[in-house]
């Protein structure tokens, strides 16, 4: 391990045992100098610790002093809870409604950033043109973005927003630590997908266009150092007991009546009507009444 460490200097600041599938992430991003981590577990692995303990390793090693988390506002809670009560890591939330409060008492020019070491910061609030500029120059010298594949590149303005503010991030200072976690890193987006290889470097994003060839193939075989995605059947290989349910599915019967049987009757009449009333239509006619037909039975039978 760098430095020479044998050990993990944060095992006696946590508040809990992680388990030892979790501590790859960590092992993987303490083999480099400036972390560049793409960690794409699967939804229940427990990214949100992988992700706090490399934090925590790096504050009590001494290499950082300041971290930020950029996550969905609905995230910034959990974010909080979590680094305060498994890491010891006291953050302060930076949203539209406490930034004002956060704020005040400051300095000329001095950013909230700087004077708060650790920070939870709503990716909607700080996405804005307005706010980016200051957050460039203040950031702090650790980076994890929560959801990152929704700030990937695309043809929709909010999005981009999302991505000019990492891409800033990511180029703007080269040894900048950054780790981004997604459980969904390809989406069905290939543009997308390698716009997000590309914030851990710029040469991963060329991957799209380039044509099979041993460039392309030593690319590809890099991407093994930056990037961890293990699904819930691969944490068998470590024995270990996390216990994640079986999922079982099977299909039940029911009689729908009430009031809720009565609306479900009214619609499926009016369905059968609109395409009894097509059937003389043309090909266009009679496919787009079958297809608002379906839209309308499928919201009565499952949308509350």
């Amino acid at each position: 391990l760098r430095n020479g460490a044998g050990a993990f200097r944060s095992c006696g600041n946590l508040a809990f045992e992680p388990r030892a599938y979790q501590l790859v992430p960590l092992l993987m991003a303490l083999k480099t100098d400036v972390i560049r981590l793409l960690i794409a577990d699967d939804v229940g692995i427990g990214k949100t610790i992988e992700a706090g303990l490399i934090a925590r390793e790096m504050i009590d090693r001494g290499e950082i002093s300041r971290t930020v988390v950029i996550c969905p506002p609905h995230l910034c809670d959990q974010w909080r809870d979590e680094l305060s009560s498994k890491f010891h890591i006291d953050a302060e939330i930076v949203t539209t409604g406490t930034a004002a409060r956060l704020e005040r008492g400051l300095r000329p020019g001095e950013s909230v950033f700087e004077v708060y070491p650790n920070t939870v910061v709503s990716l909607d609030y700080i996405k804005a043109d307005r706010r980016r500029d200051d957050f460039l120059r203040a950031c702090p010298e650790f980076v994890f973005v929560d959801e990152a594949h929704s700030c990937a590149r695309s043809d929709i303005a909010v999005r981009h927003q999302r991505y000019r503010l990492l891409q800033g991030l990511a180029q703007g200072e080269p040894k900048r630590h950054m780790v981004l976690l997604t459980a969904t890193p390809h989406s069905g987006d290939d543009a997308a997908f390698h716009n997000l290889l590309g914030l851990l470097s710029p040469e991963f994003a060329a991957l799209r266009d380039m044509h099979e060839g041993q460039e392309r193939t030593r690319l590809r075989a890099r991407l093994s150092h930056p990037v961890v995605q293990r699904r819930r059947g691969d944490i068998a290989e470590w024995r270990d007991t996390a216990g994640f349910p079986v999922r079982e599915s099977r299909e039940a019967t029911y009689v729908l009546g009430g009031d809720w049987g009565a609306l479900f009757e009214d619609i499926l009449e009016y369905a059968r009507g609109m395409v009894r009333r097509a059937e003389k239509g043309s090909l266009l006619e009679q496919r787009m009444s079958w297809w608002a037909a379906l839209a309308l039975l499928r919201c009565v039978s499952s949308s509350p």
